[in-house]
Parts: C-alpha cells; structure tokens; sequence
C-alpha cells in the first residue's frame, strides 16, 4: 500500500463520547462494545434519558452490561442475537424524540445493520456515533450475486453464495453497510493469489 493511499468511502470510526446537548441517548452495543459503554459510564452518567440494547450472544460477553447496571442502576436490554436486537430496536425507535444521539459500539456486523436501521427511521447519519471494537473482520457484499458475506478476515474470500473467489476492496458501500467484492480472477480464469490474513 503506496504512501498517502486513502480511500474516502472507507468509515473512520472514533471513541463514543457524551453528547451533553442531547434530550436522550439512545445506546446499541455488542460483545467487546460493552468496554466502550463502561468507559463511557466512567466519563459521567447523563443527566438525560438513557435506552441501552446490548447484544450478548454467550455470557462471557454480558459482563461489561453486567458492570454498567451494577455501578449505574442503568437498565440494559439483553438480546441473544442480532435479529431479536434490531427487531427491539425498531419498537424503540417509534418513541423517540427529538434531540436524541445515537450511539453504536462493537464489530462492523453490528454498527452497520444498526446504522442502516436507524436510516429507516429518519436518523441522520451525523447523529449516529460509531466505534469499532473487537476483530477488524469486514462485511463484504458480492457484486455478483447480491449477498453479504459475514466475519472476512482474508483479502480473497470465496463467496459462501454464489462460491467465485472475490478480492476484497477498501470501496465501502453504506447502502449495503459492507466492503466490495470482486471476482479476483475476471481477467484471468482460474488464477487466484493466495489470500492473507489483513482483518484479524
């Protein structure tokens, strides 16, 4: 990769910091995201409203929500998958009002169906604060049968759709909350470099 080399589709993520401006906020985080929302009770607790989802899909990863409604009396609400925790999402997203921040913390199989749910409901993306936590494992969506593939780490994956062997771009997509993928071997059938690890 060349000095200087920046691809500007490709998300910047920070560290989850107290809006104190807003109304409420509104918290959905995962697995490792649960130390990014620990941190964030250690900053202050808000004076404002608080709704907290916290994905936790074994219970190794409900610790940090257990520290937080520990130390802060916070409810959390646990959802043992992604599904059942967008679902919750979506019934909570009706009755919020104006002035809310939204703040989404854990792997990018979480920020981005929780981002996009937000769009579905009117939330500026600007209003949305992302922090990446856990194993750099990126989204990719294949060009070529229109399915995301979940949790890739290497920079050639075979597509668990449709099986061609995609090279994995740094071009994001937020329409489809995923990184591209490529036939690898379009101009030259059956060569296929040998894949690296580069998202652990």
């Amino acid at each position: 990769m060349e000095r200087g080399y920046s691809i500007k589709t490709k998300p910047i993520y920070g560290t989850l910091v107290w809006q104190e401006n807003a109304t409420h906020h509104f918290l959905v985080v995962s697995g490792d995201g649960g130390k990014a929302l620990l941190k964030l009770f250690q900053q202050m607790v808000p004076k404002q409203a608080t709704t907290i989802f916290y994905l936790a899909e074994d219970a190794a990863s409900k610790k940090y929500a257990d520290t937080v409604q520990k130390m802060t009396g916070e409810t959390i609400t646990i959802c043992d998958s992604l599904e059942s925790l967008l679902d919750s999402v979506k019934n909570t997203l009706e009755h919020c009002y104006m002035g809310t921040q939204f703040y989404v913390a854990g792997e990018e199989g979480l920020i981005w169906p929780v981002a996009k749910t937000f769009s579905e409901f009117g939330v500026d993306d600007r209003n949305v604060f992302k922090e990446q936590t856990g194993s750099l494992a990126r989204r990719v969506f294949c060009v070529h049968c229109e399915t995301i593939n979940e949790n890739v780490h290497h920079d050639i994956h075979q597509c668990g759709t449709c099986g061609l062997n995609l090279i994995v771009r740094d071009h994001f997509s937020r329409h489809w909350g995923a990184y591209m993928g490529f036939m690898v071997d379009g101009e030259t059938p059956g060569e296929i470099p040998a894949a690296q690890e580069v998202y652990p």
